[in-house]
């Protein structure tokens, strides 16, 4: 007669080897943002962020802040044709 008994799932007994706890995976300067967390809206993010960069930033991140955004204009002037000489 036919067999109607269900093969029965094959049980493992795995312990992992290397890992003892869940590993949580987070950014690594997540702990030292100010900007993180709740979103507030555009002023809000905006408020954070300036905050941030007033706080915690060094004079070197200011002055290559501020270089990049001077290449950043005059590359816009030149493309739009702007003429410089009336400055001068």
């Amino acid at each position: 007669m036919l067999n109607f008994n269900s093969k029965n799932n094959k049980v493992y007994n795995y312990t992992e080897r290397f890992a003892k706890s869940k590993l949580k995976i987070k950014p690594k300067f997540d702990e030292f943002r100010t900007t993180l967390g709740s979103n507030g809206g555009i002023k809000n993010k905006l408020t954070k962020a300036l905050n941030d960069y007033n706080n915690k930033s060094e004079k070197s991140v200011k002055i290559r802040l501020l270089v990049i955004t001077s290449i950043l204009i005059f590359i816009f002037l030149y493309l739009i044709e702007f003429d410089l000489k009336i400055f001068f």
